[in-house]
């Protein structure tokens, strides 16, 4: 067997005359379309070079017996776990697309599950039911390598589209239908969501080490919009497609900050963004598993701001006391300000024989007592405008005395604290308005889900937590074949 170094220099002897001849080509470039071209050139064929060189080194590896057997051993250790037998197929061959775009066919031993119980026949699930050993311990999983499907589905999540992120790829020399773009990038938002899900059931209590430990916390909720598809049921009429029903959902969208000594938002710090298509239960699950992997638990404060929906505050105390703060950690909730002032306005607009000038001048007067804390006289004011229906409704005065302490601006400012979710409020408008909503444009949930999740980290500096989540996580399942009786 080749060593690495005569393997590399065989490598090289292969591009060396082209990129000796790009070089001299590069040096005798008089316009920046030459110098443009030739630097192309010289990049294409790196990214040739690296993928022939990895070409390589697999195809040693898979075919390693002792690597073949540790691996095998691995793959049987994993399935004993769940009951299910392995059972070798001998060597096969399969497509592998390298990161710099290229595909190769390598050929080695794969594995697949041993059916159980007499008078039973194989019949193949969606998933799968085999593996390649060797491949599943390099992360190697629906053709292609876990470098290539982890920079596929950063593109596909950041570009305004997928044909974007394809053009995107394309001019950097990584070719993709729009099929394959979109298979590895859900590919990838599975696993992702999977990891996801066993982290929150499995966390349950905070990392002291955590980076918001010792911090003043922020904690920040709102919700967006997106439009999902649901298949009806039934046959599709022959010759055309089956039918969906589309309807709109509220993606919830969470983010955590910590404040500097400024009182503002500590930029050295990053941010943590998520969101889900669950419930409200679902979205503060996913907010107490963030707060304590950051070990806010140990914080200086926690700040919860968000609008006046009453499926926030009232989970807000569960949140605190599932969190363990200590007795003497303040905990504070707050109804966005801007939120409050929109209110306002809208009340004022709805006011039957108000002019412009009366209405510009009554809202102008609540933000002054808005200002200063004085809810009561807030509420004072709006009585006696009250229709006869909105007084026996009686929604509009119970959603100020309802949230009248959250509505203490004045103290909040004394405090260094914040008053308005715009945090969050931003990560609604990049992580979903941007790229998940639009004319025409509909998500199954899973899909939306996942991509949301992936924009989150994204957008929150966060990728490297998620890159390591998948890599840690794109191991082999083991999943039995269904049992089909022979009669």
């Amino acid at each position: 067997m080749q060593s690495d170094v005569e393997l590399f220099e065989a490598i090289v002897d292969r591009f060396r005359d082209r990129m000796v001849e790009a070089g001299q080509r590069m040096r005798a470039a008089r316009s920046p379309r030459e110098f443009y071209e030739t630097e192309k050139t010289v990049h294409e064929l790196a990214r040739e070079l690296a993928d022939a060189y990895t070409s390589q080194v697999l195809s040693h590896v898979v075919a390693d017996a002792e690597r073949i057997q540790e691996a095998s051993d691995g793959v049987r250790a994993t399935a004993g776990g769940q009951g299910i037998v392995m059972r070798p197929q001998g060597r096969r061959r399969t497509p592998v697309r390298l990161l710099g775009g290229t595909t190769v066919h390598l050929r080695t031993t794969y594995m697949s599950t041993q059916p159980r119980g007499a008078g039973v026949r194989e019949s193949r699930g969606k998933a799968g039911t085999g593996v390649f050993p060797v491949l599943d311990e390099l992360g190697i999983c629906n053709k292609a390598t876990p470098a290539l499907r982890l920079r596929v589905a950063h593109s596909v999540c950041e570009a305004n589209s997928v044909a974007d992120a394809r053009e995107l790829m394309r001019q950097s020399g990584l070719k993709l239908t729009h099929r394959v773009a979109l298979r590895l990038t859900y590919a990838t938002t599975e696993l992702a969501l999977q990891a996801r899900k066993r982290a929150v059931k499995a966390t349950r209590t905070g990392n002291a080490q955590g980076e918001f430990a010792g911090r003043q916390v922020v904690v920040c909720v709102d919700g967006g919009r997106v439009r999902v598809r649901t298949a009806l049921r039934g046959r599709p009429p022959k010759g055309g497609r089956r039918k969906f029903r589309r309807d709109w959902r509220e993606p919830k969208v969470l983010t955590l900050y910590v404040l500097g000594e400024d009182g503002r938002r500590d930029k050295k710090v990053r941010s943590v963004i998520d969101g889900t298509l669950g419930d409200a239960d679902e979205v503060f699950l996913l907010l107490l598993y963030h707060l304590r992997r950051v070990g806010a638990h140990k914080a200086a404060s926690v700040t919860l701001l968000g609008d006046g929906a009453k499926w926030i505050w009232v989970r807000a105390k569960q949140l605190a006391k599932d969190l363990g703060l200590a007795a003497d950690t303040p905990f504070t909730e707050i109804v966005d300000y801007f939120h409050v002032v929109e209110r306002l306005t809208e009340f004022a607009r709805s006011r039957v024989g108000w002019s412009d000038k009366r209405e510009k001048r009554w809202v102008l007067e609540q933000k002054k007592r808005l200002k200063r804390g004085w809810i009561e006289r807030i509420v004072t004011s709006i009585e006696p405008h009250l229709t006869r229906a909105e007084r026996k409704k009686g929604t509009e005065v119970d959603y100020w005395v309802r949230n009248m302490e959250r509505m203490r601006f004045a103290r909040y400012r004394k405090q260094g604290l914040p008053n308005g979710s715009g945090a969050v409020e931003s990560a609604v408008r990049r992580v979903i308005n941007l790229r998940l909503k639009g004319a025409s444009i509909v998500w199954k949930e899973e899909h939306a889900e996942g991509i949301v999740h992936l924009r989150a980290h994204s957008k929150s500096g966060r990728w490297d937590e998620l890159v390591q989540t998948v890599l840690e996580n794109s191991r082999w399942t083991p999943k039995a074949r269904q049992k089909l009786r022979v009669a």
